[in-house]
């Protein structure tokens, strides 16, 4: 029977680490230190796997090991840095980092622990500065761009932003988050179509399905395309006004009820507005992981529901308007007003919304002035 030497479980805990079999990989580690509880590498290496395990506690107990091992060696400090947040010792993370870029100023993953650190504890404009300095050390890592991105935006360096996630992609071309991203910020900067958007996180979570927050975003798209199919009713409503001599004005005829051929041609513009609006120009133009999308939040999420019942309760009311032969204009004027609130009382709230929440942002994301 032979013994594995220290070298031997060394070499097979690398292994299980680099195939994330982390529990087999701590087991390993574990049975490795035992004999060379010297090697802090091995430590901060068991530290990774505690972390991947759960084993928060058991990972910082590893990583203080580590340092104690060598308090010189900066990969100990390092994973000091990156466990210490995850039991919300962010002072300490901070400190941690610092010592780990004090002792390995050349080694871009010190500089970029730094900047996740300032990160959580909201020093973002030296976070932009760590992160940085990380691409800088190794431009050729796909990583650190897209690290970089985050600060950049917290930071209001939109530009620099934008520039890290492409840089990222060109590098990565099937990274999803930095896709999503990047297709976030054009949409932020009105430089994208809702449908293209669609097609931007369809795609990024084709490459990655488990990825909840593009799905989340995919998600708020469909919403904002649903809320778009009230414009498509109160068109219809002002048809309907139009033809049907609701609320006549100057010379407009007025005479009730309106000749059959005006109302029919009114349902048809009605209708072609809908074909127009809401398949030609949005539905049929997302692809098909987006209109996969589009059925699947309307079943399982109500809200999303709303928008739709308000555009089809408006469009009713505008059908109505324009298939009954009305003699009494005050009937009619009624269920004009019915069928217009619950369109555009939304629409306005929706709106005003939206932008106080988008100077909200800005406002946040605006770089300080020294």
């Amino acid at each position: 029977m032979t013994t594995d030497t220290g070298a031997d479980l060394l070499r097979r805990a690398g292994a299980l680490l680099d195939l994330e079999r982390f529990e087999q990989a701590a087991e390993v580690y574990v049975r490795y230190l035992a004999e060379e509880p010297g090697n802090a590498w091995a430590w901060g290496d068991l530290a990774r796997c505690k972390v991947r395990t759960g084993d928060r506690e058991g990972a910082l107990a590893a990583a203080d090991a580590a340092v104690a091992a060598d308090p010189q060696c900066d990969y100990a400090w390092r994973m000091r840095a990156f466990v210490l947040p995850l039991l919300g010792r962010l002072d300490e993370a901070v400190e941690a980092s610092r010592n780990a870029v004090r002792l390995g100023p050349e080694e871009a993953n010190n500089h970029s622990m730094l900047a996740r650190s300032l990160v959580i504890a909201a020093d973002h404009e030296g976070a932009f500065q760590a992160a940085l300095k990380a691409v800088e050390l190794r431009p050729d890592d796909a990583g650190l761009h897209f690290n970089l991105a985050h600060p950049a935006h917290r930071t209001g360096r939109h530009d620099i932003r934008e520039k890290a996630l492409l840089e990222c992609l060109r590098l990565d071309p099937q990274n999803a988050d930095a896709r999503a991203q990047l297709a976030e910020l054009r949409d932020e900067a009105g430089r994208i179509k809702l449908p293209e958007l669609a097609g931007e996180y369809t795609a990024a979570l084709g490459t990655r399905p488990d990825a909840h927050y593009i799905e989340l975003k995919l998600n708020e798209l469909v919403l904002r395309l649903l809320r778009r199919t009230r414009w498509f009713a109160l068109l219809c409503l002002v048809i309907a006004a139009q033809a049907g001599r609701v609320f006549p004005t100057g010379d407009a005829p007025t005479a009730l009820p309106v000749p059959l051929g005006i109302r029919l041609w009114a349902l048809a513009l009605m209708a072609l507005a809908w074909t127009l609006g809401a398949w030609f120009l949005a539905y049929r133009k997302l692809p098909r992981g987006a209109r996969s999308a589009v059925w699947s939040l309307l079943r399982r999420y109500w809200p999303a529901r709303l928008p739709l019942a308000h555009a089809l309760w408006g469009t009713v009311c505008a059908v109505a308007l324009v298939l009954v032969p009305w003699t009494d204009r005050g009937d009619a004027q009624v269920l004009a007003v019915v069928g217009a609130v619950p369109v555009v009382i939304p629409m306005w709230f929706g709106n005003a919304w939206r932008r106080e929440e988008k100077h909200r942002r800005e406002k946040a994301h605006a770089p300080k002035k020294a």
